[in-house]
């Protein structure tokens, strides 16, 4: 992280220092943080959840940075050849991730009839091993809290609704959703009350692992039938984009290597490799004797007690 946080000095450009002061939600030297720069530092589902005090640390965690950045560089960072290479490597990583997420992916398409497909010819590979449920999910800490979300759940209040208000694993990305599971994944106190319950069942207060849980059961898959084309899509889906991408990069690398001018020694590669095997066949000579040494002065241990 700190080296990135170089890395980031080393690229901020002229139009960085030149954002208006009332949009700059911090300022070290000549950086300043803009009020956009900051909300992207926070996933979008979470940002209604961060509180003044976090955002206030997310902001000094930046300050903090800046600062040790600044002061590596004055030190000598830039000029160090194993900064140089560190940072030459972080930049190649970047342009290809930008490559792939801004170039090749908005080009890669892939339609509902292809998803299908794949499911009809490939669906021996989503065959379930195991029995599975697919849940909703409570939990809270204390008998206090449960007994609360079982007042609420027994008045038909929206089992998400409750989990918001109460769960310790509520998530703003996937609500309550537990999705789904086999006895494999779950605390063994709470493999036979959930796995003896029907879909549309309400399960809980159940104590494991020093809490209390709840489920709502959405349904139940047994172990040697075929998970749904729903349950697998988007699998199925980083699948055939995978498949596209790595088409279209050998595609693309053909093309480039086509009008580049590209020159490779291979004398030093072969160099190379034989000064390799010898280091390694001088290795493994020097570890022999050692062995051999040993076994030697073993040896001569054992007849010297006789």
């Amino acid at each position: 992280m700190f080296l990135l946080a170089v890395f980031a000095t080393l690229l901020v450009s002229c139009g960085q220092n030149q954002r208006e002061k009332k949009s700059q939600v911090a300022v070290v030297g000549g950086d300043g943080l803009s009020a956009e720069d900051l909300m992207r530092k926070v996933p979008p589902e979470f940002k209604d959840f961060i509180t003044r005090r976090q955002w206030l640390q997310l902001v000094h965690n930046w300050v903090d940075e800046k600062l040790l950045s600044s002061y590596a560089l004055s030190h000598g960072a830039e000029d160090d050849p194993d900064v140089q290479r560190k940072l030459e490597d972080a930049r190649r990583q970047i342009l290809e991730q930008y490559l792939r997420d801004k170039i090749i992916a908005p080009k890669i398409e892939i339609s509902k009839s292809e998803i299908e497909q794949y499911y009809g010819e490939h669906i021996a590979d989503f065959i379930r091993e195991h029995d599975e449920i697919e849940a909703l999910h409570i939990v809270v800490q204390s008998k206090v809290l449960s007994d609360s979300v079982k007042k609420f759940l027994k008045s038909d209040s929206s089992f998400c609704w409750v989990a918001k208000k109460f769960s310790e694993e509520y998530s703003p990305q996937d609500s309550c959703y537990l999705g789904w599971f086999s006895r494999s994944d779950i605390l063994p106190d709470l493999v036979r009350p959930v796995f003896k319950s029907k879909p549309g069942d309400t399960v809980g207060p159940i104590k494991a692992g020093g809490n209390y849980h709840f489920f709502y059961i959405i349904s139940y898959g047994e172990s040697g039938t075929p998970r749904s084309l729903d349950e697998v899509r988007e699998t199925i889906r980083q699948k055939i984009f995978q498949s596209k991408f790595d088409n279209y990069m050998s595609n693309l690398l053909d093309s480039l290597r086509a009008v580049a001018k590209i020159k490779i020694d291979t004398a030093a590669i072969d160099s190379i490799s034989l000064i390799n095997r010898a280091n390694q066949k001088n290795i493994s000579q020097s570890k022999k004797q050692i062995i051999d040494s040993i076994n030697s002065e073993t040896i001569d241990s054992s007849n010297s007690m006789k």
